[in-house]
This record gives C-alpha cells, sequence and structure tokens, in this order.
C-alpha cells in the first residue's frame, strides 16, 4: 500500500520539481546569477564575460 502511495507521489513531485528548478534558473536575478556563479568557484572575470559586464560590477553583484 505504501509503496504504491509513494511511487504515485514520485511520479508526480518529480516532474513538478523539474520545472520549478527550470522557472527559477530562467527567472533569476543577475546578482543571484553572480552569487551562484562565484560559489560555484567561477572568477569575477569569467562572471563578467559570462553577464556581459565589467569586472567590478560583476564583483559588486556576486557580493551583493
Amino acid at each position: 500500500m505504501f509503496s504504491i502511495l509513494f511511487a504515485a507521489i514520485f511520479k508526480v513531485a518529480l516532474p513538478l520539481l523539474f520545472i520549478i528548478a527550470l522557472v527559477d534558473a530562467l527567472t533569476m536575478s543577475r546578482t543571484k546569477r553572480a552569487r551562484v556563479m562565484r560559489r560555484s568557484g567561477d572568477t569575477y572575470k569569467t562572471i563578467a564575460s559570462r553577464l556581459k559586464v565589467h569586472p567590478s560590477t560583476a564583483r559588486r553583484y556576486a557580493l551583493a
């Protein structure tokens, strides 16, 4: 009984979580995107080139 219930919940919840993650990634602001990139180890120069801003602006975004 429980395994069928958990399988049904998993089958419904997994696509919903994927959709939520996709929407979050697509609507992420520049500052949040810069913070995420910085936490993953990117340099300010790399962040600036990806966001098409000056490196000092990328630093401000990442530290905001």
